[in-house]
């Protein structure tokens, strides 16, 4: 079953996160642990690790903001 990879929520009052850059390509693997995307708001950029591991599939583009909750890809 497939993992989806999510935009968190990053502070109080962030409703929305700019998906800054993927850290692995489609297809690659990642362990849980692993930086998998770098996120943006005003305020802060986040690295993001991967809750599971497995293959990547990110579907999030880079450069676009998402709502914290939009699934932006998944690790099988």
């Amino acid at each position: 079953m497939a993992n989806e990879i999510r935009i968190p929520k990053l502070g109080m009052s962030a409703t929305e996160v700019t998906l800054a850059e993927w850290m692995f390509g489609d297809g690659e693997e990642v362990a849980k642990g692993d930086i998998i995307y770098t996120a943006e708001t005003d305020k802060t950029t986040v690295e993001i690790e991967a809750q599971a591991g497995g293959v990547i599939h990110p579907a999030g583009e880079e450069g676009t903001k998402y709502k914290v909750g939009d699934v932006i890809g998944t690790i099988e």
